[in-house]
């Protein structure tokens, strides 16, 4: 066997930034911000079975005593992540604010929407809240046969986060 070492020196971390790399690096993604240049990507396309609930894990309640839910706490991130780039670039407002791209699964997505709608996007503007739904590809067997979900219709899974770069 052989075994690959890796050096510390070879992975980047903000930890070992200088400051000033650090601030240039936050100004840099701030301005970003301003400009609407900066998005946000969320793989959210399973349930949340091993939680014990048969819905989206967003939509789970973590056990806070605020009740907010995984998808609450996220956008008021974005929110609050808006508000430090517009009082870094001196007051000035957010061209259109930050994009977030939720990957749902074919079974998510419905019920991620009209939660998100429900809630009126956490504070949000709706048009930079961007659902899509993950792909799927056929399932085979482990002796390599095709699976059928019915007598015309293949059976087909998500094809994991992976998809996403397709």
């Amino acid at each position: 066997l052989m075994f690959l070492h890796f050096s510390v020196d070879i992975c980047g971390s903000v930890s070992n930034l200088d400051p000033e790399t650090k601030k240039t690096y936050e100004n840099n993604t701030f301005e970003a911000i301003v400009k609407g240049q900066y998005a946000v990507l969320l793989l959210a396309g399973g349930q949340g079975t091993r939680l014990g609930v048969y819905y989206p894990k967003g939509m789970y309640d973590v056990g806070l005593p605020s009740k907010k839910t995984l998808f609450q706490l996220q956008a008021e991130r974005l929110l609050k992540l808006q508000t430090l780039a517009s009082e870094a670039m001196g007051g000035q407002q957010c061209k259109s604010g930050i994009a977030w791209y939720i990957m749902t699964s074919k079974t998510t997505i419905e019920p991620t929407r009209n939660f998100f709608e429900k809630k009126d996007y956490f504070g949000l503007k709706k048009e930079n809240v961007r659902f899509f739904e993950q792909g799927t590809l056929p399932c085979f067997s482990f002796a390599g046969k095709i699976l059928m979900d019915s007598k015309y219709q293949l059976a087909r899974a998500p094809d994991g986060n992976g998809g996403l770069y397709r």
